[in-house]
């Protein structure tokens, strides 16, 4: 009676692991597709504080080289 008890355990336990996994695998799909969601924004940003850094860049180096460059 033991052996049937402890099957249908473990059969309990199975199921409930992979009803776990499922769960943790459908919260990963979700962030992954928050993140995807929000990735042109990122790019957006990036591309402008670069742009932004580049012309700072650019201000800096003719406003010090502007007098000795004839």
């Amino acid at each position: 009676m033991t052996d049937q008890t402890d099957v249908s355990l473990l059969r309990v336990l199975d199921i409930r692991e992979k009803l776990a996994h499922i769960d943790q695998m459908l919260a990963d799909h979700d962030r992954k597709r928050q993140e995807i969601r929000f990735a042109p924004w990122l790019l957006m940003l990036t591309g402008m504080g670069t742009g932004a850094a580049l012309f700072a860049a650019g201000a800096v180096f003719i406003k010090i080289m502007g007098p000795i460059i004839p």
